[in-house]
């Protein structure tokens, strides 16, 4: 469905201030259920007054507050045996739709019980539902080939022993989002064991942990080069602006990538990358985590409890900071490995059999091109990352792009 794809905001420098009071950025989390923990991590009533100065904050704020205001998000509590799941078609402009329907009988909605509550299934929650029975495919099969009644009996089988066997009738949270009048079911998950670090969440907090690093780092500036997202997914990257050198990559900077899933068992995630090329395009490399003494990835379970994860704000350097020793490894590689060499690899796994990308043809003809291996050969392996990173395809293709150049790049595929 269009409405919950995540789309990529366009950072238009003459529609952005790169500016954002530090009490306009919380307006985002007036309602949240962390307020206060986020108020008292950052000393915010000390700071509220504050500017924070990065490139294209404010669209990404305003884009952030359209999905809050037009995407209602809550929770519900019901149980199997209460729950009616069932494959819907209708008519639109003549074309069918098919929708997988739960329709709550009954639920608890905060302390209220209430009744009848038809949502729609959307991302992953008609595969989590079906996952509980150990029946996904065989009933995306029958799905499939148009006998979702044979599929529906099989539900109802044990949503009625539900009724009589405790341990079928499973008590779950129910993650809704409502949108034009309508209800979307957009995740399953645990009752009491589930905490929400979602879009608005992690972009409050990551803004203001810029903002104290800069604030110790004098100097410091950054400026969002990459925003994609949704009412429930946030992918970020945020790059310093100071330029350092890296050999034969040229010129490269320190940047982090901030991404949060707010479904199912997704995460919230802080990872240190490099912006390869110019501040304006460049590509992006991903690293695997280095070691256990350089911890450049920070990953925060939503079953994490806020006490736990609260702390971690405080203590990002790994994430923030690249080490020189990180810049040295990129030194090493163009004597270790030829142009080439890399170029086939990355081909090859573009139009693997098994890839997701090897039916867009703009992307292998950009590889295609053999190269020379002189020495000054390595910057036309650059130049071809840098034109795949501008192409305009879906970002989860983007990023499996992403990872595949740096781990080719990185350790040799």
């Amino acid at each position: 469905m269009k409405d919950f794809y995540q789309k990529t905001v366009a950072l238009d420098p003459e529609q952005s201030t790169g500016k954002l009071k530090v009490s306009k950025l919380c307006e985002l989390i007036n309602s949240h259920p962390y307020k206060d923990e986020i108020y008292k991590t950052f000393k915010i009533e000390e700071i509220k007054d504050e500017i924070i100065c990065i490139d294209f904050i404010d669209l990404i704020f305003n884009k952030v507050k359209y999905y809050n205001e037009n995407y209602k998000r809550y929770s519900i509590f019901s149980q199997i045996k209460d729950i009616d799941f069932f494959e819907e078609e209708k008519l639109i402009d003549g074309d069918i739709q098919r929708d997988y329907i739960f329709n709550f009988e009954e639920y608890v909605d905060i302390d209220e019980v209430k009744n009848n509550l038809k949502t729609i299934a959307i991302y992953d929650s008609k595969n989590t539902f079906l996952d509980g029975y150990e029946m996904t495919k065989y009933a995306n099969k029958l799905f499939k080939i148009r006998e979702s009644g044979l599929a529906r009996i099989n539900i109802q089988h044990f949503k009625e022993k539900a009724k009589t066997n405790s341990k079928v009738n499973k008590h779950k949270s129910y993650r809704l989002v409502e949108y034009e009048n309508t209800v979307y079911l957009r995740g399953i998950t645990s009752i009491n064991r589930y905490f929400e670090y979602g879009v608005d969440f992690s972009f409050v907090v990551s803004m203001l942990v810029l903002h104290q690093n800069m604030k110790k780092e004098v100097g410091l500036e950054y400026v969002i080069k990459s925003a994609v997202l949704n009412e429930s997914k946030l992918d970020l990257i945020v790059s310093e602006k100071l330029l350092k050198d890296a050999g034969a990559f040229g010129k490269v900077s320190t940047a982090i990538k901030i991404s949060t899933n707010d479904l199912g068992q997704g995460s919230l995630s802080f990872s240190n990358i490099l912006n390869v090329g110019k501040v304006e395009k460049g590509f992006f490399i991903y690293r695997r985590k280095y070691s256990d003494i350089e911890n450049n990835i920070e990953r925060i379970s939503h079953t994490s409890k806020p006490e736990t994860v609260f702390p971690i704000f405080n203590n990002l350097e790994g994430v923030l900071n690249t080490s020189q020793a990180f810049i040295d490894e990129l030194n090493e590689i163009k004597a270790i490995k030829t142009p080439d060499e890399l170029r086939v690899k990355i081909l090859a796994k573009i139009k693997s059999p098994k890839s997701s990308l090897k039916d867009i043809s703009k992307l292998s003809d950009i590889f295609k091109r053999k190269i020379d291996n002189e020495i000054s050969s390595f910057a036309k392996l650059l130049n071809m990352c840098e034109k795949a990173e501008e192409l305009e395809i879906e970002y989860d293709l983007k990023d499996k792009l992403r990872y595949i150049i740096s781990d080719i790049i990185l350790y040799g595929g």
